[in-house]
């Protein structure tokens, strides 16, 4: 079980610095985040302050250009307050033409490499939304490791990409087990993904419960039922092909809308109740009042989604459940 280092970005720095170390005394002692998690990769650093030999750090770059890339590692180093990084990850390359941009010569792949000989960095590795392009990726030998979602409904990788990595000795990484957080029952969706050829799997956590309760599926044997399959089969009917996984690729917006917030907020709020997710996004709906319908949204999304579709599902959803409470902090007209 790995420590997934998105959602430390929306709780305070002292809480959030709280779970990683409680991670890494219950022994979570690998850590995923990125250049693009925000405040992500310096809470990290600020956690793991003397305790470094304990861990092992992994973060990544959206840059497409090797300049970008090194200006991104050092950004990342000194954020982690670390002089090398265990592996650091081209992030998001999901289609063929983004992944021949990167492995061009003089690009960011050569860049990597140049690090590592330098000692910035341990280990290559790669993400993507897409298996097949991650296919292409490991056979070229470049990379140790891969990062991929892989759930109960998103099961794709298991038919070659899984075999593949094993074959060629590439570590997996797994992102999503829980959909973004939209399978509510996580020992049955971490047991299904424990299961499966793969390296670990990295659990976006943020509370000290969280991280307790994705230890205690990690310590257990990695049996995997009838009757566990059932329930997700079940909740995956509820979910369709047509939900958002909270990857966040579809910012930044014009309009500063939080489109995550917004595509999952019946998730984020059964899950830390209304108050919570208010606070965390604050005027949320206003700020989808000013949405442009420029759909650039849309053209990120790595999963294709209607977002603009979703949005305003939702919020004709959140103002039918929660008129009230907003419209209590909607600011007055003029203030």
């Amino acid at each position: 079980m790995s420590f997934g280092g998105i959602p430390i970005q929306n709780v305070s720095r002292n809480q959030a610095v709280a779970v990683v170390r409680r991670a890494l005394a219950l022994g979570m002692n690998f850590i995923d985040t990125a250049r693009g998690y925000s405040v992500s990769e310096g809470i990290i650093g600020e956690a793991i302050r003397g305790l470094r030999s304990e861990c092992v750090i992994a973060t990544k770059t959206m840059a497409r250009t090797a300049q970008e890339a090194e200006k991104d590692l050092q950004t990342s180093l000194s954020q982690l307050g670390m002089e090398s990084v265990d592996l650091y990850q081209i992030h998001n390359v999901n289609n063929d033409e983004a992944l021949e941009q990167v492995m061009k010569p003089q690009g960011v792949l050569d860049s990597f490499k140049k690090a590592r000989r330098e000692g910035k960095i341990k280990f290559i590795g790669i993400t993507s939304h897409r298996p097949s392009v991650l296919v292409k990726a490991i056979k070229s030998g470049e990379f140790d490791t891969i990062m991929v979602p892989l759930n109960y409904v998103e099961r794709t990788p298991i038919s070659e990409l899984l075999p593949l990595a094993t074959q060629l000795d590439v570590g997996t990484i797994v992102m999503k087990p829980l959909g973004g957080g939209a399978f509510t029952n996580v020992e049955d969706a971490l047991k299904f993904v424990l299961k499966q050829s793969i390296s670990t799997v990295a659990v976006g956590v943020c509370t000290i419960k969280e991280v307790k309760q994705s230890v205690a599926v990690g310590n257990m044997p990695f049996t995997f039922d009838r009757d566990a399959e059932i329930r997700l089969e079940e909740q995956a009917k509820t979910l369709g092909k047509s939900f958002c996984r909270a990857c966040d690729y579809c910012q930044p917006c014009p309009e500063n809308i939080p489109i995550s917030a917004l595509t999952r907020a019946d998730t984020y709020i059964k899950r830390m109740g209304f108050e919570n997710w208010h606070t965390i996004y604050p005027g949320a709906v206003e700020k989808y009042e000013n949405c442009q319908n420029c759909r650039k949204c849309e053209t990120r999304c790595p999963y294709q989604l209607p977002i603009l579709e979703i949005m305003a599902t939702k919020v004709t959803w959140l103002r039918k459940e929660y008129r009230h409470k907003l419209a209590e902090s909607k600011p007055e007209e003029g203030k």
